[in-house]
């Protein structure tokens, strides 16, 4: 019974609480809506007006929105035209570029120029660029920019010597710049003989006259001490203020071949190098066996070259002079020798007008005591063998008519009569 009565009570409390839960859901204040008028809507110039003062916020999110979308597809579809203008641009500047390498690389290798042999003249210390334009001229090259642009490449010279060249025009770059810069391929050459006993300012002279140089760049460079490292003649040179032109007496007189408007001191090494060879070791032994310099050998047989009348009559000339440098007379000491009063001149008339009649030479032996300070002019191989094997004689003095007919005296006064047989006095 209990049992039965427990059950009721828990089922009346059950259905106690889901009544007291429906009751308090229903009791629940509803929440308050706010008034809204619906009439306007019926109203079209009434719903404008609110549209345009509240217009539709979600409506601009939209219209911005695909305003970005618009200018995100117009953007692509330009940057895509813009990416094929571009590549067409890369693609045309590549196709122009390779077909100027290729045409450029040809020229550069000689592959369409035909072999034709031209000469090219360079005139001298010219730039790169007139160097180029010269080529250009003669066919040698087709494309000048291409040649400038290798030439910058390879570090070919910015100035050439100058000359004469002749090339041929199937030649590659490389080829032709070789060739403008060797002397072997240089035609502008000319053939000068220098005669025994010229002296250094007719050779000067002689250069200028063949377009080797100019006399006055002769002159200058027949002073130069640049030479003395590859010459040992050259290095043993007494240093002296008294000397008018420091190679005089090396300048080999012989036929040389010279290049136009060569350097000039590379024309005075073939003369001064031709020296040095003629020079042998049994020349310069039998000097220094007979007490002398290869410099005082030179300027002894400078001295026999300007006054013997032939070859015979050097190693006449010879024993004089060796008999005064031997004498203990002091008188005889001075050789007396007429050239050596208007050296460097070779006639008085070439000295300035205005000391003429007062020049006096450094060389002069009259005054002078025993061999000047230098050759007074450039000896050939006869003299310098006179010079080194005079013939044995007791004469002091010699003279010589003007038809060249030679005297010879013992005394001073068998001189005197000489002279007036001669002509002289």
């Amino acid at each position: 019974m209990n049992d039965e009565h427990d059950e009721r009570n828990i089922d009346q409390e059950r259905r106690r609480k889901v009544q007291n839960f429906r009751v308090h859901i229903e009791e629940e204040p509803a929440e308050e809506m706010p008034e809204t008028t619906i009439s306007s809507y019926s109203n079209p110039g009434e719903a404008k007006k609110r549209r345009e003062s509240f217009p539709d916020a979600g409506a601009a999110e939209r219209a911005k929105l695909a305003h970005k979308l618009r200018d995100r597809e117009k953007g692509k579809k330009n940057r895509n035209f813009f990416r094929l203008i571009w590549f067409g641009m890369v693609l045309l500047f590549s196709i122009l570029s390779a077909r100027y390498l290729v045409a450029g690389m040809n020229d550069m290798l000689g592959v369409d120029r035909q072999a034709v042999n031209v000469t090219v003249e360079v005139p001298k210390n010219a730039a790169a660029d007139k160097v180029t334009d010269l080529l250009y001229q003669v066919g040698a090259i087709k494309d000048k920019n291409f040649f400038r642009f290798y030439s910058r490449m390879t570090k070919a010279p910015q100035t050439y010597d100058g000359g004469s060249y002749q090339i041929t025009t199937g030649m590659d770059y490389e080829a032709i710049i070789n060739s403008i810069q060797s002397s072997q391929n240089r035609v502008d050459t000319v053939k000068v003989t220098f005669t025994e006993g010229m002296n250094a300012m007719e050779i000067a002279e002689k250069l200028e006259k063949n377009g080797v140089c100019s006399a006055k760049e002769a002159l200058k460079a027949f002073n130069t001490t640049d030479l003395d490292k590859d010459y040992d003649v050259l290095a043993a040179i007494p240093g002296t203020s008294e000397r008018y032109y420091r190679l005089e007496g090396y300048l080999f007189p012989d036929t040389y071949w010279f290049f136009k408007n060569e350097d000039p001191k590379d024309a005075v090494e073939k003369l001064v190098g031709n020296c040095s060879n003629k020079l042998t070791k049994q020349i310069r032994q039998k000097a220094k066996d007979e007490g002398m310099s290869v410099d005082q050998l030179l300027t002894l047989a400078s001295m026999i070259q300007a006054e013997a009348a032939d070859k015979t009559d050097m190693y006449r000339v010879s024993s004089v002079f060796h008999n005064r440098l031997s004498s203990k007379d002091t008188a005889l000491l001075h050789l007396d020798s007429d050239p050596t009063t208007i050296y460097p001149y070779r006639q008085r008339s070439q000295i300035p007008a205005a000391e003429r009649d007062s020049y006096k030479s450094k060389y002069d032996t009259y005054t002078v005591v025993g061999l000047p300070a230098g050759p007074i002019c450039n000896p050939g191989l006869d003299a310098i063998d006179a010079a080194l094997n005079p013939d044995s004689t007791g004469y002091y003095y010699f003279c010589h008519s003007k038809d060249g007919k030679a005297y010879y005296a013992r005394t001073l006064a068998g001189h005197e009569e000489n002279l007036e047989e001669a002509g002289l006095k």
